[in-house]
Order: C-alpha cells, then sequence, then structure tokens
C-alpha cells in the first residue's frame, strides 16, 4: 500500500528493516502457495481466490472503520486495476512453469519498467544511475532466462518479464491515485475487486477445479500472505528511510531461492544466480537514485 517516509518514524530505520524483510518472507510466502495451488489450479482460479480474501478483508475493514468504499475515480482505478491483474496472471503463469525464483525475480524488474516507461513516455529525466540499472538489469534478465541456452521454457519467463512490466505500469496508476486524495486501502480494494471480477467471469472459458478440503489452507495461505507482504510493506515505508525500505524489498529474490532448494530441491545454475544478483543490484540503483524524493511503495506482484 503507498506510503510516505517522513514523520515521527523517519529515523527508525531498524523497524524499517524488519517490516520490510518480513514484507519480503510474506511475498514470497504467498509465491509457495500459489505454485503449490498451480498443480491443481490455473492463473485465473489463482487470481479469484487470491483477490476473494483480500476483497473481503478490506470490506470488513472499512465496515468497521465506518470507511466508504464508492469511488468517484472508477476510470483511474479500473486502469491501475487492469494493469495489476495482468500482472498477477502473468505472475501466477510463470509460477507455475519455471522456478519460485525466477518468477519472483522477474517480477521485480518493475522499477526498471518504470524508468523506461517515465523517461520514455512521460519524458521524465532519467538519472545517469538509473541509466546504468537499466542496462545492469536487463543484462540479468538474459543471465537469468539463457535464451536459447537453458533447460527451462522460454515463454514462462518472457511471461514473467511481462508481469514486471504490467506491475511498472500499475506503480503509475498508483501514484495518480495518491495524487488525487483516493486512500491506499480503497485502492487495493478496487485492485481485488477487479480481479475477483475476471477470475469469476474466465471459470466457463478456462474450467473450473474442484476445491478440497485439503486445497482450502493452501488458498487461504495465498491471500493471507498476500495482503501480509502489504501491510508489512506500508509500516516499512512509514517507519523508516526510504532507502532501507527498498533496498531491503529485495530480500523476496533471497527468500524465494532458499524456498527453491528446501521446498523443491530446485537450484540455479550460476549464470543464474548472477542474473538474479544483477537484477537485485539494479533495482537497489534505482532506489539509490530516487534519493531524497519521497517515496511510494506499490502493490506487489500486483
Amino acid at each position: 500500500m503507498a506510503t510516505r517516509e517522513g514523520g515521527a518514524h523517519a529515523a527508525r530505520p531498524g523497524m524499517a528493516a524488519l517490516w520490510m524483510l518480513v514484507s519480503g518472507l510474506c511475498f514470497t510466502a504467498s509465491g509457495v502457495f500459489a505454485k503449490l495451488a498451480a498443480e491443481q489450479f490455473n492463473a485465473f482460479e489463482l487470481m479469484l481466490y487470491r483477490s476473494l480474501f483480500i476483497v473481503v478483508a478490506i470490506a470488513l475493514f472499512a465496515l468497521a472503520r465506518g470507511q466508504r468504499l464508492a469511488t468517484g475515480q472508477w476510470r483511474a482505478h479500473f486502469e491501475r486495476s487492469a494493469a495489476g491483474v495482468a500482472s498477477v496472471l502473468l505472475f501466477f503463469y510463470c509460477l507455475a512453469h519455471a522456478s519460485l525464483a525466477t518468477a519472483v525475480t522477474l517480477n521485480y524488474t518493475s522499477p526498471l519498467f518504470l524508468a523506461l516507461i517515465t523517461g520514455l513516455f512521460l519524458r521524465e529525466r532519467i538519472a545517469r544511475l538509473t541509466l546504468l540499472a537499466i542496462v545492469v538489469g536487463f543484462v540479468g534478465v538474459l543471465a537469468l532466462l539463457r535464451p536459447g541456452v537453458g533447460e527451462d521454457p522460454l515463454l514462462p519467463g518472457l511471461a514473467g518479464l511481462a508481469g514486471g512490466a504490467l506491475a511498472a505500469l500499475a506503480y503509475l496508476g498508483i501514484r495518480r491515485l495518491g495524487a488525487i486524495g483516493e486512500p491506499e486501502w480503497r485502492t487495493v480494494f478496487y485492485f481485488a475487486l477487479l480481479g475477483l471480477l475476471i477470475g469469476a467471469a474466465a471459470l466457463p472459458f478456462t474450467g473450473a477445479s474442484a476445491v478440497r478440503t485439503a486445497d482450502l489452507p493452501v488458498l487461504l495461505g495465498i491471500g493471507v500472505f498476500a495482503l501480509g507482504a502489504q501491510l508489512s510493506m506500508t509500516l516499512a515505508y512509514s517507519r523508516g528511510p526510504t532507502l532501507v525500505a527498498g533496498t531491503l524489498s529485495y530480500s523476496g529474490v533471497l527468500f524465494a531461492g532458499l524456498f527453491d532448494v528446501l521446498l523443491w530441491q530446485i537450484g540455479q545454475p550460476l549464470s543464474g544466480w548472477l542474473g538474479m544478483a544483477l537484477i537485485v543490484a539494479a533495482g537497489v540503483m534505482t532506489v539509490l537514485a530516487r534519493r531524497p524524493a519521497p517515496a511510494r511503495s506499490t502493490l506487489g506482484p500486483d
């Protein structure tokens, strides 16, 4: 959820670091549950169940706080939510056909695409460090995907990369909604609501798998940890320096690599680890290049 750095919490880098590590772990845990569920459910079903939990949770929050769910910014919410939903669907597809670390790392390319979009289309000035980050990041993508060389199919990797680009568009939508005063929780609500509607509308065409009792904890875990990642990220950006929070947001890549080894006994070749390191380094460089401007967190692979 979008937050601003500053206030009484700005001088607490330790808390920012703690909450961002929690966020990275939650985001990766949500990916773990999604990858487990992808053995039975397609991407649209995963979107449906993930979104259902978030919609219900935020609706209950709004009801308890006496907040209004209605908005006058329908078009802005739709544009932001459409990009976010498409990004998550591509992330789920990549998860189902590639390693967790690959899917998570490619999702973290969104800051690189954001720099390209704002520079090429919005005509914002791109710092030299950001230009270097873009080059380093996409060299990392080539090393990770190894087109024409790697054993994994290339299509899931390209889907994950496209998901990162769409996440950058979603970020621009978040920035626009924040500028016109929309609360963060309402932005998340409409994003999840559109995901719920698209997931439900797709089922007659993609088919629906039977949900067994044993599937419920896995499906619930996707939504619980996705929401936990957003809440922790919000706390991280509100309780410490943006540089600390932004840098440690890439902890999700490390967690994903560890889960791959522990749960699926999947390792990366040296080129894969190098690619992941370059993408993380490029992301950190974009954080450094943004100083000292206040930064906003994103809604994750979403």
